[in-house]
């Protein structure tokens, strides 16, 4: 195995620890596994287009980012009353800016492969997976951000800084929560829990005169659902305080929604960030495709999501409906479900334990191969989870334009 892209420190991404041609061996694998880093990148001939998705430092930065928050988190915990107005922001804030600076910088790699391994709490890894994804999507959204952000210049508006900031902390108000309604909620998943909905308000409250005003405004909005039907209550109206909707609710807010869904949905609170918990990207992306429909999230954001996070990651085996196994080597967003692949010379059913570049076969776009579809994905039968798009536009970023959510439907009243 002969490295195709440098390995960096997980905790020191300035470091190079080994460099693009050095061939691994059982010594140099020991050693990494020590140092807790869980992937590389090994050269296959026949596989070189999956290399432009990859970014050798991203996912290092990415558990980085998610150790700046952790340390937050603890902090916090450990100083159950006033004293978290010592916790001095200002350190997030620059972190933050330096991981969009370098994500920006990735061009091609805008893709995020990688859930994040780490042994960071379950709340540090949901708000650093949250972080990254956020700024992901509103790189890919830049022109929908400027269409949103009328009264801004379009190079400020664009400006996603304080997205990331507000993404990064905005879940830190569980600090304040009696632990044992973090922990049903952790066991539950139900996040209808008054008492867990405090958290936004606290995060509000913390956050407010200490980070920018529209990243605190976004941490506020995050769990405002798009029709209408969110938390908390901020608008006034003739029958008292009621949640925002649309684009009442700030662009910022709306991604968040999105990325922290996404993760929540991707990573279960009780799963704890384990492998054999997680549910394939496909069969959370249908889920998401129906919620944006039915006006729970926006649909513009949706469509981003598509664009940063594929069904079906490039690299990855899976298996066809055919009985074959191949691997994904590329994705198009207007088709999520039906990615470019590299079949596999083996027998029918016969699963891959090692391929080797000779096992490597001819490419298949699914999309001209309407007998084919994938059926496993992760370990898991994803056969029932193929979705499309309903029209040409559905899927396709150049279309901007939201739909109006839809009314909310009146309270049935009793007989």
């Amino acid at each position: 195995m002969v490295l195709a892209m440098p390995v960096f420190h997980p905790t020191l991404p300035s470091h190079t620890l080994l460099r693009p041609g050095f061939e691994m061996d059982a010594h140099s694998i020991a050693r990494l596994t020590e140092l807790r880093v869980n992937f590389v990148w090994i050269q296959y001939p026949a596989l070189e287009s999956v290399v432009k998705y990859a970014h050798p430092t991203l996912p290092v930065e990415h558990a980085a980012i998610t150790s700046v928050v952790g340390r937050a988190l603890d902090h916090l915990r450990q100083a159950r009353d006033v004293r978290y107005a010592e916790l001095d922001f200002r350190p997030y804030v620059q972190a933050v800016r330096d991981l969009c600076s370098k994500i920006s910088q990735a061009e091609g790699a805008m893709v995020m492969l990688h859930d994040l391994v780490s042994g960071e709490s379950d709340l540090a890894m949901h708000s650093g997976n949250v972080c990254f994804l956020s700024i992901l999507l509103g790189l890919k959204l830049d022109q929908y951000l400027i269409s949103q952000r009328k009264r801004m210049q379009p190079a400020s508006a664009r400006s996603i800084d304080n997205l990331g900031v507000s993404a990064l902390l905005h879940d830190i108000g569980v600090t304040r929560l009696d632990p044992r309604v973090y922990e049903e909620y952790v066991y539950t998943g139900d996040d209808t829990l008054p008492a867990y909905q405090a958290h936004v308000r606290l995060s509000y409250d913390m956050l407010r005169r200490r980070v920018e005003a529209t990243a605190a405004a976004a941490v506020l909005q995050h769990h405002q659902r798009y029709d209408g039907h969110g938390y908390p209550k901020l608008r006034p109206s003739e029958n008292g305080p009621r949640p925002l909707r649309g684009e009442e609710i700030h662009v910022f807010a709306r991604i968040i929604a999105v990325a922290d869904r996404y993760d929540r949905l991707r990573n279960p609170p009780r799963g704890h960030y384990f492998e054999e918990f997680r549910t394939p990207v496909v069969s959370v992306l249908k889920q998401m495709q129906q919620e944006a429909r039915a006006g729970v999230i926006d649909p513009i954001v949706f469509k981003g999501l598509l664009h940063v996070v594929p069904a079906f990651a490039p690299g990855t085996v899976v298996k066809l409906s055919s009985n074959r196994y191949a691997i994904v080597s590329d994705f198009n967003p207007l088709f999520p479900c039906c990615p470019t692949v590299r079949l596999l010379n083996l027998p029918p059913g016969k699963a891959p334990r090692t391929i080797e570049p000779e096992d490597i076969g001819e490419a298949v776009d699914l999309r001209h191969a309407p007998t084919l579809r994938v059926v496993q994905a992760e370990g898991h039968d994803v056969s029932r989870d193929f979705f499309d798009a309903g029209d040409p536009a559905e899927f396709d970023l150049r279309y901007l334009t939201p739909p109006a959510p839809p009314a909310k439907k009146p309270a049935p009243k009793a007989a």
